[in-house]
């Protein structure tokens, strides 16, 4: 095992995949964003490394593919959430969220939904927007949102979390597994 870093700008990996390609490594885990994690698989590509990659949810996006070119057959990626297709409402919300923005739904979109919902809701039911009061509320949130059913355990937790695994074929992002924690 080794590791390394680059600034979130850098989209030369060159030397440190040659590096990388003389460890031979089975898996290479990136926690970059996808603007330099395409950059990264695409010359992990040219440069023939067989190593699987693993991404985190900041790369494990729609633009990869266009980032990556063809080289995103190697990647997989985990995603702190439940895969947008496998939510409650997430076809509605899909729906709604492209006629509205003209664009697909963006990584986060639904959590951020629920949030702003989960915040209004704690606001009306604290009858407060003071802060301490909205604190004091959130953690009897029960709210059912996009994203399914929100609520949180003593420490502040959700209760129902999960982490999505996915993979890409063909240029195509293909759910894996659902992992409920």
């Amino acid at each position: 095992m080794s590791r390394d870093a680059r600034t979130d700008k850098a989209t030369d990996f060159r030397a440190i995949l040659t590096k990388i390609k003389g460890e031979r490594p089975d898996i290479i885990m990136y926690g970059g964003m996808d603007a330099t994690a395409g950059p990264l698989a695409r010359q992990s590509r040219q440069l023939a490394l067989h190593s699987k990659l693993l991404f985190g949810d900041g790369a494990c996006t729609t633009d990869l593919n266009k980032l990556a070119g063809d080289a995103t057959d190697s990647v997989a990626c985990s995603a702190r959430r439940t895969a947008l297709e496998k939510m409650p409402d997430g076809a509605v919300f899909t729906q709604k969220f492209q006629a509205r923005f003209g664009q697909p739904v963006q990584i986060y979109a639904p959590h951020s939904s629920d949030t702003v919902y989960i915040l209004v809701d704690a606001m009306k039911r604290a009858n407060s927007t003071k802060r301490a009061a909205i604190l004091a509320t959130i953690p009897h949130t029960k709210y059912s949102g996009v994203s399914g059913l929100v609520q949180f355990d003593e420490h502040g937790d959700l209760q129902q979390s999960a982490i999505s695994l996915v993979n890409y074929k063909e240029g195509k992002k293909n759910l894996l597994e659902i992992v409920k924690l």
